[in-house]
């Protein structure tokens, strides 16, 4: 976060000679030379400036400079001019942000702390004083940096948007909101390049008000709108049950740039809600050719193969989720639940019994286990499994079916009736299981 009360060379008031402005400008030279990739010379013009040219040259050149990301470069500008006029604190602040960029803290401090409350650039030493704290992760000291800016100054906007920034960096929306929202009322649509309403919508988003955010981003202009903020609305979009215009703005946004794969998923997904299982398919393809280092895409490839009947594929995706990161827990419960489908009883419980002994476990693991040893005949270990699982799934009406037929297959007649009064407590107008618990008892 970088922040300007008002522009350096129209702020600075350096103790300049009324000089005539020689013809030549090396300043000038040097951003021609750098702008047509001419480095030597750029190099060359950039000496002359320091030895010759006049101060204002210089100084309008340092900002350039650091504006384009020659940081060294602009730091001995700004420090040839801090020789001449050391009583000037604004070369201090532009230096100290050079030192934060470069992540020199020390410095950046030192010089801060050679600015005294009296100084007219104190204001934007407390601003930078607070992107040092922020950079440290000291938020507090950062806060109450900005806070003294503003008691020093209320009215000044920029001030009032560095808080504003700092509280959205910091997830304090609710704090960030009314600054933002008073710097609206006052005309101020962007500042520093960020758009105000935008960032209006997106705090309303993150604490879940999402008409408010709705209906601020959609004040935005769409040739306006960043690819993050067109995101951000079709994301809302689809929250408030607007699928179809939530996929049509996540198919602008992949048009434009088809590498924002966190689109893929989520897309996929708003196609699943219409009904359009194949397009969702396509989709989550699409993201994979893009990414494929992607678990969440070889997961929701998976399951869309799995609905359309290509269970091959569907075993593929999730092999390839597993060969990424083997500790996946979400892909080794679908894929032991297609393995348990496909009556691959053997190949399910090698899975499973492997993570188990790699300390990855999860308790429907134990739930599948139970099944495949009991569909392999092994009952000493199915009734381990069910044991295990029993007191995770106890409110799980799919489990508790399955836990009903083990007992019964085993002639376990009080445990089947216990897990028949337990299902019906939770499914109480099941007639089929009523009936079946009536003819258990008699």
């Amino acid at each position: 976060m970088r922040f300007q009360i008002c522009k350096r060379n129209k702020c600075l008031q350096l103790l300049i000679k009324n000089e005539v402005i020689m013809e030549t400008n090396y300043a000038q030279q040097m951003l021609d030379a750098l702008s047509s990739g001419q480095l030597d010379d750029a190099k060359k013009f950039f000496a002359q400036s320091l030895r010759k040219d006049s101060d204002d040259l210089i100084y309008s050149l340092a900002e350039e400079l650091y504006a384009l990301g020659f940081l060294n470069q602009s730091r001995r500008a700004y420090k040839k001019l801090l020789e001449k006029y050391p009583d000037e604190d604004e070369l201090r602040t532009a230096l100290a942000d050079i030192a934060i960029e470069d992540g020199e803290i020390d410095e950046a401090q030192d010089y801060l702390a050679q600015i005294k409350p009296d100084s007219p650039s104190y204001l934007q030493a407390l601003l930078v004083k607070a992107d040092v704290y922020q950079s440290e992760g000291l938020t507090e000291s950062a806060e109450h940096s900005l806070l003294q800016a503003e008691r020093i100054a209320p009215d000044e906007d920029v001030i009032q948007f560095a808080l504003a920034e700092f509280y959205y960096a910091n997830q304090s929306y609710p704090k960030a909101i009314p600054r933002y929202r008073a710097l609206l009322k006052k005309g101020k649509r962007e500042i520093s390049r960020v758009d105000i309403v935008a960032r209006i919508g997106m705090a309303y988003a993150q604490v879940g008000n999402y008409e408010h955010a709705v209906g601020y981003l959609e004040q935005i202009k769409p040739e306006q709108m960043t690819l993050d903020t067109r995101f951000q609305l079709a994301v809302l979009y689809q929250e408030n049950k607007r699928t179809r215009e939530a996929i049509d703005l996540f198919n602008g946004v992949l048009e434009v740039d088809p590498k924002y794969t966190s689109i893929y998923p989520i897309l996929g997904q708003a196609y699943e809600q219409e009904q359009q299982l194949e397009d969702a398919y396509r989709v989550y393809q699409e993201g994979l050719a893009q990414d494929e280092t992607n678990t969440v895409l070889y997961r929701l490839a998976g399951l869309a193969a799995e609905k359309l009947g290509d269970d091959a594929k569907a075993k593929a995706y999730y092999q390839n989720a597993l060969a990424l990161d083997d500790t996946d827990v979400t892909s080794i419960i679908i894929l032991s639940a297609l393995l348990l489908k496909q009556r691959e009883f053997e190949a399910d419980i090698q899975l499973l019994e492997k993570h188990i002994q790699e300390d990855v476990i999860d308790p429907e693991f134990y739930w599948h286990l139970a099944r495949a040893y009991y569909q392999e005949g092994k009952e000493e270990q199915a009734t381990k499994y069910w044991e295990m699982a029993l007191p995770f799934f106890q409110e799980n009406t799919s489990f508790l079916r399955d836990i009903i037929d083990w007992y019964h297959e085993e002639g376990e007649r009080q445990g089947e009736i216990d897990m028949m009064v337990r299902y019906l407590n939770i499914e109480p107008e099941d007639a089929d299981m009523q009936m079946r618990l009536e003819n258990a008892k008699y």
